[in-house]
């Protein structure tokens, strides 16, 4: 198997964690719409 240079794990990791940031930015100015919410989970 060839060598990841690219290390696409690690570009999807952070776009991943870009969205995460908009969103919550998003929420924390406007607030949820309807009934929704979050249900966040952590890896210790």
């Amino acid at each position: 198997m060839a060598d990841d240079h690219i290390r696409y794990d690690i570009l999807a990791q952070e776009a991943l964690r870009g969205v995460m940031r908009k969103v919550l930015a998003e929420v924390a100015r406007t607030g949820l719409p309807g009934n929704h919410h979050f249900f966040i989970t952590f890896l210790t």
